[in-house]
């Protein structure tokens, strides 16, 4: 499998550097009191720190105005990790979804960047971060029959090879072919930082954070890739 950014996303974004944590013959399907305890831990957290607020805090912002760079209004399409934060800080639950699921979500807020994942069973050959074209094809998550074109500019991840887009505006909504599910047993994981309000040292800790969480709580075989605008694509063996 290759993962790239694409060249259009570095113009617009140089200091964005992207993780991926890929993971292969994994248990997705096992619950775990301590990672539901972890992710309510971490939530927790979150509530308490002052510093977490999402009018203010650089990384949050950073994502809106990224949002913004690309087309898109951050108030109508929200950002993951900005939503994230909101849901939080009113006191709503994140809830138990599966092991590696939890696992991104604990560390998106810890660090409070956006995280997720896709099925790398039910992708062909290329996972890329480009720039749209409107003529790729989207089904949101669990609801596979509407059919949405993105808009031509959009920062989608998608599959070259068929068009299909796991991800509209970078982390705003997850396609349904590609979902983690408890039968996903090969994954892989983006872990998104803007270099300019997040170290490049803290990115690599937190996608170190993730692989430990996932080797625990699902086992396989995990491992770290970097990618930016200096190593923009490397072929990964599942």
């Amino acid at each position: 499998m290759r993962f790239r950014v694409e060249e259009g996303v570095f113009r617009l974004f140089p200091q964005f550097c992207r993780g991926i944590v890929t993971a292969a013959g994994i248990d997705n399907s096992r619950t775990s009191p301590d990672l539901e305890r972890l992710l309510k831990e971490q939530q927790e957290q979150m509530r308490a720190d002052p510093s977490i607020d999402p009018a203010t805090h650089p990384r949050l912002l950073a994502w809106k105005e990224a949002y913004r760079r690309f087309g898109s209004n951050p108030n109508k399409f929200t950002p993951s990790i900005l939503f994230l934060a909101k849901q939080v800080k009113a006191g709503k639950p994140v809830r138990s979804i599966s092991p590696a699921v939890d696992a991104f979500n604990i560390v998106s807020l810890r660090h409070v960047i956006p995280c997720g994942g896709d099925d790398m069973d039910s992708i062909e050959e290329d996972a890329t971060l480009g720039l749209a074209t409107s003529e790729e094809t989207f089904a949101p998550i669990f609801n596979p029959e509407e059919i949405e074109h993105p808009n031509q500019g959009e920062v989608i991840y998608v599959n070259r090879k068929s068009g299909r887009v796991m991800c509209r505006r970078w982390n705003w909504r997850n396609a349904d072919f590609s979902k983690l599910t408890p039968e996903t047993g090969n994954l892989e994981i983006n872990v998104d930082g803007m270099l300019s309000v997040i170290s490049r040292e803290e990115l690599e800790k937190a996608s170190e954070e993730l692989k430990e969480l996932l080797l625990r709580f699902c086992g396989g075989r995990v491992a770290i890739t970097y990618l930016d605008a200096e190593r923009p694509e490397a072929d990964i063996s599942f």
